[in-house]
């Protein structure tokens, strides 16, 4: 007897293995736009942490210029400060450039209270963007502060005068003094008598009396005026103290 051979015990046959193959190409062939896409939007956003790092180091780096340095025209300039500003930056890696375009405002006024700085990193190309980072920069300056110094450890009772560019733009919240007491514990903080002060014409300075001194005490004032509230550095109260505030940085 002949044994009868069934097709299916010898594999597939020519056909099969063609239908598979043609639909295995198809499979893969409409997949790979998906893969090109992932790929290609993985690469931009890599490009984007790139701008958002450049944009962010840049504002930092001019947030160490003097106050008065800190213009559109520096912040541009591919010479000032050693080269570390100009408007583009190349990768280390190579490729295309990215575009580097910096704003302040108020530019060119050395004495405003406030600076803010924008940086705005951009790549042209066929997945052009742009990345802002904006940042405020505070004047050092924009209040003055004097004082005058006594023998250390002095306890006193002292005085504490302060005085204004211009008394009318304190606004009604005045003046305040507060002190802490790092030593001898318990640390506490105390607001001197009275509470707040506010000038008048009769009187364009506001003076406390009568104020604990030494090394064990740290002073703060602050100043509410209409452009701002003003806090001066901390210091110790060692003899008699004077302070200014300019009250309106960078106006008349």
């Amino acid at each position: 007897m002949r044994r009868r051979t069934d097709c299916r015990e010898n594999g597939f046959t020519l056909v099969e293995l063609l239908v598979t193959i043609l639909l295995a190409g198809i499979v893969f062939g409409s997949m790979t736009p998906m893969f090109v896409n992932g790929l290609k939007a993985a690469s931009t956003d890599n490009r984007r942490v790139i701008a958002t790092n450049v944009a962010q180091a840049r504002l930092e780096r001019a947030r160490m210029l003097a106050y008065s340095d800190i213009t559109t025209a520096n912040l541009n300039s591919s010479t000032f400060a050693g080269n570390n500003f100009g408007t583009s930056f190349t990768p280390a890696a190579g490729g295309q450039a990215y575009t580097i375009a910096s704003t302040v405002t108020p530019s060119d006024n050395p004495t405003a209270a406030y600076k803010q700085v924008t940086v705005t990193v951009s790549r042209p190309g066929k997945d052009a963007f742009q990345t802002t980072v904006t940042g405020i920069v505070t004047n050092p300056a924009a209040m003055a502060v004097t004082s005058t110094s006594g023998p250390s450890g002095g306890v006193g009772p002292w005085s504490l005068t302060v005085a204004f560019k211009n008394w009318s733009e304190v606004t009604s919240s005045g003046v305040t003094v507060v002190y802490v007491r790092t030593s001898p514990t318990p640390v506490a903080t105390i607001t001197a008598t009275p509470s707040k002060q506010v000038p008048s014409s009769a009187h364009p300075t506001v003076v406390w009396t009568n104020l604990p001194g030494g090394m064990g005490l740290l002073y703060s004032v602050t100043c509410h005026a209409s452009s701002g509230t003003y806090t001066g550095p901390a210091f110790h109260m060692l003899s008699n103290g004077w302070m200014k505030f300019d009250t309106n940085p960078g106006g008349s």
